[in-house]
C-alpha cells in the first residue's frame, strides 16, 4: 500500500499546509487518538470535503505528516551539524536528533511508526534521506576510522531510534528524570568520548 505525496502548496498558508498544520497541533496537544479528520477541518477553517482534495485518507494525510517531520528533523540535523558550538559535526546531529525526539514526542513516534514504515516506501526512503544527514555527520568525525564510519553511523542511528522508542512510549512522551540523566549521560558518553582513553 502506498500513500500520494502530494506536491505542497507554494501560497503562503495553503489549504494543504494549513491541514498538516492543524493535524501537528492536534498530534502535539492531545494526542493520535483525538486526531480525526473532522477535528483536522474545524482546527484549519475548512470543509472536510478540502481535506479530501488532498488526502485520499486519514492515512494518507498521516504519511504526509510523517514525510514532512523526517524533512524538518533533516534540517534540523544538517543545521547543528554544521554549528560551530558544537565541537564535532557529529554532536550537533546527535543534539538535533534528541531534540526533536524530546520536543515532539508525538510527531516523532509517528514517524518511526512500524505501521506506517512498513506500508510506505515513500516513509522508508524519507527516513533514508534524513539518516544520509546524520551519516554525513559522523562521517566528519575525524575520531572514528575511516573504514568504520559507515556501520558506526547505522549503530548510532539504530541507537537512537531506540532510545527515542523509549521516550515517545512514556504516556506523557517524557521519561523519568532519573532515567532520563542515565539516559543521556551514557548517549553522551558514547558520542563524546575521546578516542584512546578508558
Amino acid at each position: 500500500m502506498t500513500g500520494k505525496v502530494r506536491t505542497a502548496s507554494l501560497e503562503v498558508g495553503g489549504v494543504k499546509t494549513r491541514v498538516l498544520a492543524a493535524a501537528a497541533g492536534i498530534l502535539a496537544t492531545q494526542g493520535a487518538e483525538e486526531l480525526s479528520l473532522r477535528a483536522i477541518a474545524d482546527s484549519a477553517g475548512i470543509g472536510l470535503a478540502s481535506i479530501y482534495h488532498y488526502f485520499a485518507s486519514k492515512t494518507d494525510l498521516l504519511l504526509n505528516l510523517a514525510i514532512a517531520g523526517f524533512e524538518d528533523l533533516r534540517r534540523d540535523i544538517l543545521q547543528l551539524q554544521a554549528d560551530p558550538a558544537f565541537a564535532s559535526p557529529m554532536r550537533g546531529g546527535h543534539r538535533a536528533f534528541f531534540n526533536f525526539a524530546e520536543t515532539q514526542p508525538a510527531l516523532f513516534s509517528l514517524m518511526f511508526s512500524e505501521r506506517l514504515m512498513s506500508g510506505h516506501e515513500t516513509l522508508r526512503e524519507a527516513e533514508h534521506q534524513t539518516f544520509l544527514a546524520y551519516q554525513a555527520a559522523v562521517q566528519a568525525d575525524p575520531r572514528i576510522p575511516s573504514a568504520y564510519k559507515e556501520k558506526a553511523a547505522l549503530a548510532l542511528w539504530a541507537l537512537g531510534r531506540g532510545m527515542a522508542a523509549m521516550i515517545t512510549s512514556q504516556p506523557d512522551g517524557k521519561l523519568p528524570p532519573e532515567t532520563a540523566a542515565t539516559l543521556y549521560a551514557g548517549a553522551a558518553y558514547l558520542i563524546d568520548h575521546p578516542s584512546g582513553e578508558p
